[in-house]
C-alpha cells in the first residue's frame, strides 16, 4: 500500500500542470477582458485622444477636394458612358425605323405587286408612321443632348478639369486611408456617423472593415458631406444622367452595400 509521500509524490504533476493551465487561462482573460474594454471604447467613440474630425477640409486634403469641386462642375454637362451608350440607341433605333418606312415607301411606289402582298407592305408602313411618330420627340431630345455632350467633352478646360479630378481622386482615398490609420493608432473619439455606420473592427479579416470606412471618409471628403449621424448623407439622383452624377450614385450605392455587409 502506498505511503502518503508516495501518493503526493504521485500527484505532484498533474496539481503543477494544472496550477500553469490556470496561469495561462488567468493571462489570457485579462488579455481578452482588455481587448474588450478596448473594443467598446472605440465602438462608443470613447477614444483616449481628441474628438477625431475626418470630414476636416484642412492640410494636405484642401487641393485635392478643390480639384474635386472642379471635376464636379465640369462634368455636369458631361453625359456619364452608359447614359451616351442608351441615347445612341434610342437616336440609332428611331433612325432605322425612318429607313424601314422610306424602303416600304419606295417598294410601293415602284410597280405591280400582288394584293395581298401590296396589302401587308401598306399596313406595314402605316405601323411603322405610328411608331416614328411615338419615337419622334424621345429621339430628338436625345440627339440633342449627345450633341451637347460632345460639345461639352471638346472644351480643353472642361476636359483638363475632369482630368484632374481623376487624380484627386485617388488622392483623396490615400488621404483617407492616412486619416484612418492615425485615428486608430491614436485611439481618438471616432463620429458619431463613423460609429453608426460601420461599427466595430471585425475579426479575423478587418479587411472588407477598413475598405469600406476608407471609402466612406473619402466619399463624405470629395462630396462635401457633413451630416452628424447619417454616414452617406442624402442619397444622390443620377436622374439627369451627367457623369458627375451617376458616378457619385454608383459610388454612393457600393458603399451602402459595404456597409449593410458590414452589419450582423
Amino acid at each position: 500500500m502506498p505511503t502518503e509521500k508516495e501518493r503526493l509524490d504521485a500527484v505532484e504533476p498533474t496539481v503543477a500542470d494544472l496550477v500553469h493551465r490556470t496561469q495561462l487561462l488567468t493571462a489570457e482573460l485579462g488579455r481578452v477582458s482588455a481587448r474588450l474594454l478596448v473594443l467598446e471604447r472605440r465602438l462608443s467613440g470613447a477614444g483616449s485622444g481628441p474628438d477625431e474630425d475626418f470630414d476636416a477640409v484642412a492640410g494636405e486634403v484642401v487641393p485635392v477636394v478643390a480639384a474635386l469641386r472642379a471635376a464636379w462642375d465640369a462634368e455636369q454637362d458631361v453625359l456619364a458612358d452608359s447614359v451616351r451608350v442608351e441615347l445612341r440607341q434610342e437616336v440609332a433605333e428611331y433612325e432605322a425605323l425612318k429607313e424601314r418606312r422610306d424602303a416600304g415607301r419606295a417598294r410601293l411606289a415602284a410597280g405591280r405587286m400582288p394584293r395581298i402582298d401590296r396589302d401587308q407592305l401598306d399596313h406595314e408602313v402605316h405601323q411603322l408612321d405610328w411608331q416614328i411618330g411615338a419615337t419622334e420627340a424621345g429621339a430628338q431630345d436625345a440627339e440633342a443632348r449627345l450633341e451637347a455632350d460632345t460639345a461639352a467633352a471638346e472644351d480643353p478646360r472642361r476636359r483638363e478639369a475632369v482630368l484632374a479630378g481623376e487624380k484627386a481622386r485617388e488622392e483623396i482615398w490615400e488621404a483617407a486611408a492616412r486619416r484612418l490609420e492615425r485615428a486608430l493608432a491614436e485611439d481618438t473619439r471616432l463620429p458619431l456617423w463613423f460609429r453608426v455606420g460601420l461599427g466595430e473592427i471585425p475579426s479575423p479579416d478587418p479587411n472588407p472593415w477598413v475598405r469600406a470606412a476608407t471609402g466612406l471618409i473619402a466619399y463624405r471628403l470629395e462630396y462635401g458631406v457633413t451630416t452628424a449621424v447619417d454616414p452617406l448623407g442624402d442619397p444622390p439622383s443620377a436622374g439627369s444622367g451627367s457623369a458627375a452624377w451617376v458616378r457619385r450614385t454608383e459610388v454612393h450605392t457600393d458603399l451602402l452595400d459595404q456597409l449593410q455587409t458590414l452589419r450582423p
